[in-house]
């Protein structure tokens, strides 16, 4: 039996036959009640309790984080909370919750939260069936991925209920396409086809919705389905950026190549035979341009199975000032049965000295020598040479960023499929 009072719209439970406020009035068709906790249908069409019952034991098998009848507003629209659900999914038994919610001039939504992550879903008119492949559903330009296909029963129920929860959830597979923070979904049956579509809510902004603690909201596990991967304005700009610096620095270096000076000013052999008794090689004047500019020195030493080691002084003969380095060249090969010919090391060597003044130079060279060997070690001195070292420092530094941000990325988006039985990564087994 129902009646009406004023505003007050009544229901008796088939049960227990208390009476029970019934806040949306003739929509409602199927609720809980909230002394005995059954479940039935209302309305002419059925009248009858179900064989499901909300409680086991006495005990409620879920308590609903966001209570029924509480009010939220959620993009600018005031939701009340009509009805909460727990639904287990027929293959692989997890669970998540649903919450009805009501505007009287919106009409209804969802609330879905699984793992602590929710989603707020809306019932949609626009058939996509046209747009839709066998993995994909194209909406404009969005194309969403096939997440899951599914079927799943109703453990628990409470509240009211536009539709009859348990027999529309048992009779229907659903099917989620997700492009995150958005998701596409449809519930078939034998002679209906519903579509929803929905994005990611993150537990802070239900919390302020609803005006309750974040933390009596579920602990959040993992990453949610539709859950944004964070940085997505830098993920937009990042390639951009990155092409940006690289075109400005190759710019800089092709400019820096052109116009070094890159000339030879001395060119001469070191015979460490005829050196005898000398402990040091020097060799003639040569002139550095005015300005600090680099100096680069290349060795050749014909060497074979057999080294060659030298303390270079580059002295100022104006002011005396030194720039001191050394130098090493090592040369071996082989043949081994095994492993066929061989070679470790080069015949040249190169030293690079950076920001040494313009004037007059002269080296002194300190060779230590193998025994019983003479060398003739060719040296070659440039001034002003495009080096490339720095650049190709430059350009590895540059992609370290976006390198290690988009590995971060793909990462997160294998974890954001880890429970998918179409994950485009594929198994997790």
């Amino acid at each position: 039996m129902s009646g009406m009072s004023g505003d007050n719209y009544t229901i008796n439970c088939p049960k227990c036959h208390t009476s029970q406020p019934v806040f949306g009035r003739a929509m409602t068709l199927a609720m809980t009640c909230s002394s005995c906790g059954v479940y039935f249908r209302t309305g002419k069409w059925s009248n009858l309790v179900s064989t499901f019952n909300a409680t086991k034991g006495g005990k409620p098998q879920s308590t609903p984080a966001l209570a029924i009848g509480s009010r939220g507003k959620i993009d600018g629209t005031l939701y009340r909370v009509m009805g909460f659900v727990v639904k287990q999914e027929a293959q692989y038994h997890f669970l998540w919750r649903e919450y009805l919610l009501f505007n009287p001039y919106k009409g209804y939504a969802f609330l879905s939260e699984s793992g602590g992550s929710w989603n707020i879903i809306w019932p949609i008119e626009e058939n996509l069936s046209n747009s839709r492949t066998d993995r994909q559903i194209y909406v404009g330009i969005d194309r969403f991925d096939l997440y899951s296909r599914s079927r799943a029963r109703v453990v628990y129920a409470q509240g009211e209920f536009f539709f009859d929860v348990l027999d529309t959830t048992g009779s229907t597979e659903t099917y989620e396409y997700i492009a995150p923070p958005e998701l596409i979904g449809v519930e078939e049956s034998d002679d209906s086809r519903l579509w929803f579509r929905g994005e990611y809510i993150s537990p802070k902004e239900v919390a302020e919705a609803f005006q309750v603690s974040v933390d009596t909201l579920p602990s959040k596990k993992g990453m949610g389905y539709t859950e944004p991967l964070q940085n997505r304005a830098l993920a937009a700009v990042l390639i951009p950026v990155t092409i940006a610096l690289l075109v400005i620095v190759s710019a800089f270096q092709y400019v820096w190549h052109e116009k070094a000076e890159n000339k030879i000013v001395y060119q001469g052999v070191l015979n460490t035979g005829a050196l005898k008794d000398q402990k040091v090689f020097v060799t003639t004047p040569f002139t550095l341009s005015e300005g600090k500019r680099n100096v680069s020195m290349n060795l050749f030493c014909r060497l074979e199975n057999d080294w060659f080691f030298g303390e270079f002084s580059l002295i100022n003969e104006t002011t005396g000032e030194e720039f001191n380095f050394t130098k090493d060249i090592e040369y071996y090969s082989g043949y081994e049965s095994e492993y066929g010919s061989w070679v470790e090391g080069s015949q040249h060597g190169d030293a690079f000295l950076s920001s040494i003044p313009g004037g007059t130079y002269h080296m002194n060279i300190y060779p230590d020598l193998s025994s019983g060997k003479d060398h003739q070690v060719t040296i070659t001195v440039r001034r002003d040479v495009a080096f490339m070292g720095n650049f190709w420092l430059t350009v590895v530094g540059i992609l370290a960023f976006p390198t290690i941000f988009y590995i971060r990325r793909y990462n997160s988006e294998r974890r954001r499929w880890e429970d998918s039985d179409y994950s485009p990564y594929g198994s997790y087994e």
